[in-house]
């Protein structure tokens, strides 16, 4: 008997699959593995979890850094701009990039944030074997691949496991069996 949702091999008396926790209803297991036990040993199955688990990790620093940036912006940046005072730290009103760092940095803390929900959609999307997942994880590969060096490693490995037409039909037959 084969778990129909990853193809592994189940024992009799399982009440759930050993390898993705699906439940087994009693009787029910397929006698024969499904497509997805063919694309078992493919690159996408190998890699597939590992590869969610580190969009995952990066969107939540992606989130952790927007909140050290929204902790700057509303503790330093006042005492920077004169705000409670000369006595607190240099005064920069009148300054002529004064506008610009604020609304830099509340940009930079937007751009971060909305990388950092579209990184955990994505560990999400790739968790759950959704087919438009792997279109998202080429995409933020892609763009990953200029945040040197942690962002090139993720984009490099993402494309690699993502990328070659093989892995698009081993990712439609997971997401089919899921």
């Amino acid at each position: 008997m084969f778990c129909d949702r990853c193809g592994k091999p189940l024992t009799s008396e399982a009440q759930f699959c050993n390898s993705c926790g699906k439940a087994v209803a009693a009787g029910t297991p397929a006698t024969v593995p499904p497509a997805a036990s063919i694309a078992r040993d493919g690159r996408v199955q190998r890699n597939i979890n590992l590869l969610a688990g580190l969009w995952l990790a990066n969107g939540i620093l992606r989130l952790v850094e927007v909140g050290w940036l929204v902790l700057f912006g509303k503790i330093m940046l006042p005492s920077m701009m004169g705000i409670f005072g000369a006595a607190t730290g240099p005064s920069l009103r009148g300054w002529p990039l004064e506008g610009l760092m604020s609304r830099g940095l509340y940009f930079a803390g937007m751009m971060l944030a909305f990388f950092g929900v579209a990184h955990l959609v994505l560990a999400w999307g790739l968790y759950e074997r959704q087919q438009w997942a792997r279109i998202l994880g080429l995409v933020i590969g892609f763009l990953a691949l200029l945040r040197i060096p942690l962002g090139t490693a993720l984009g490099i490995y993402t494309i690699w496991v993502l990328l070659p037409q093989e892995s698009g039909r081993e990712y439609d037959q997971l997401c089919r069996a899921y």
